[in-house]
């Protein structure tokens, strides 16, 4: 990157920044004039399609006196000021205004555009056994140091990636965690949590450092999420929510969808009381038939699916709180990220793997860089065929598309990444060919969603 560049970039950053510092201190008044004037310069700034239609709708909510809007005031208000900044820096400019300029740069020489993303589970270890975990079935003792760590987040910054994320096993029992915050500071970290570890120690230092948002786990109220999670689980999650946000640190929530809880998990009661926790953002995932015993039977029915789409666009118009249906919004994202096309997994043996729910690689990370890994023939099959079907409400590689998994494994001669992953394509093929039928059918009372161009 040459001088000329460095120095625009720097200027955005500082303007960017101090602009959201003006609009915090006036956020007790009026800060709406600020935070439009905010998003107008940010708007003429980003060359993205997909972050340009965000801005635009940011603006038309603003205009429009929307509930998202609150939770930009909260943002402004809630939030300790090194938080805020290094949110803005870090995840803002670095990550969606400048980030997809550098990919699109890089797309000629590399022969593909890289992602904006990876998650990376450097540890299994964890102190919970949950039923139906997605990542119970890999080896405890594997891990990967702090220099593989680090060298990875060294070449995702050169791809153009300033948003990482972090899952396991529990993030915050690999110890080298927050060194590699602190080493990365100009990248911004979300981490998957079951929140345990979440002391005063740790959310003070996390609330100096400025550069992470925890995603503390949970299934529903104390009773769901106690069963799954162990007898006074839910008590701790609520604590440890309640401690970052006194911090002013961003609290998000990651809930899991099965069969049994996806009525509670989707109520105005749970987001209401997770809004008044702290929770500024939270995520939405289907249960997988993955991992430690997996269960079909726990999967979400193809109606219950649709009423979980349904229930989150309902409740993004309505609440303050930003909610992400993993599988859901593909009609958002043009279809599957995964396979390197907008994201990719690593796991704890350095396996490099499409998604964190489909345990198959080609290369890893302690033998193949990682810019390598992500022009191999496995990855390349997966984009080649993405979306996978014209519905992009049908979005996924393992329940909607199966057959399309099973072509690439066999295409490419991917090997699962632990014992017993391959049931996903050979025990688990016909019921899961059923379900992507039967979900198809669950769909058509709703209008199709067309194919968009990639973005």
């Amino acid at each position: 990157m040459g001088l000329l560049t460095r120095v625009k970039e720097y200027t955005v950053s500082q303007t960017v920044d101090a602009l959201v510092g003006l609009a915090a201190r006036g956020a007790r008044r009026n800060a709406d004039a600020t935070l439009r004037k905010m998003l107008e310069y940010c708007l003429k700034l980003t060359h993205d399609r997909v972050w340009t239609a965000v801005l635009k709708d940011l603006l038309r909510k603003l205009n429009e006196g929307h509930p998202a809007m609150d939770l930009a005031r909260r943002f402004l208000t809630e939030l300790n000021p090194t938080v805020r900044s290094k949110l803005v820096r870090c995840l803002f400019v670095e990550g969606t205004l400048l980030g997809p300029k550098r990919r699109h740069a890089m797309e000629p020489e590399l022969g593909y555009y890289p992602p904006s993303t990876f998650v990376i589970s450097p540890s299994m270890r964890c102190p919970l056994k949950c039923y139906g975990c997605y990542a119970g079935s890999y080896k405890k003792e594997d891990e990967l140091t702090f220099g593989e760590v680090d060298t990875l987040v060294r070449d995702a910054k050169d791809l153009g990636m300033y948003f990482l994320v972090f899952s396991g096993g529990e993030p915050f029992a690999w110890e080298p965690l927050m060194r590699i915050f602190e080493e990365h500071n100009d990248v911004y970290f979300l981490v998957y949590t079951s929140g345990l570890l979440l002391d005063d120690a740790t959310v003070d230092r996390l609330a100096e450092l400025g550069n992470c948002c925890p995603a503390i786990s949970c299934e529903g109220f104390e009773e769901e999420t106690d069963k799954r999670r162990g007898k006074g689980a839910f008590k701790k999650v609520e604590r440890a929510m309640r401690r970052l946000a006194k911090r002013g640190v961003v609290v998000s929530f990651s809930a899991t969808a099965t069969r049994h809880n996806i009525d509670t998990i989707t109520s105005d009661e749970f987001v209401d009381y997770l809004m008044d926790a702290g929770c500024m953002m939270g995520w939405y995932f289907s249960y997988m038939p993955i991992g430690r015993k997996p269960d079909l039977d726990l999967m979400p029915t193809p109606e219950q699916r649709v009423h979980l789409s349904r229930r989150v666009k309902d409740l993004r118009a309505q609440k303050a709180i930003t909610l992400i249906d993993f599988w859901n919004d593909g009609e958002f994202s043009g279809g599957c990220i995964a396979g390197g096309r907008k994201y990719l997994h690593i796991n704890n043996k350095g396996d490099v793997e499409p998604c964190v729910f489909c345990h198959f690689a080609a290369d890893n990370i302690k033998e193949t860089p990682l810019k390598e890994a992500l022009a191999s023939d496995f990855f390349k099959a997966i984009r080649e065929r993405q979306p996978y079907h014209q519905d992009l409400r049908r979005v996924c590689i393992m329940i909607d598309n199966p057959n399309v998994l099973r072509d690439v494994v066999a295409e490419t001669g991917a090997r699962g990444t632990h014992e017993g992953a391959e049931t996903l394509i050979h025990e688990f093929a016909e019921p899961l060919d059923r379900y992507a039928r039967e979900f198809g059918e669950a769909l058509r009372n709703g209008p199709v969603c067309n194919i968009v161009n990639r973005v």
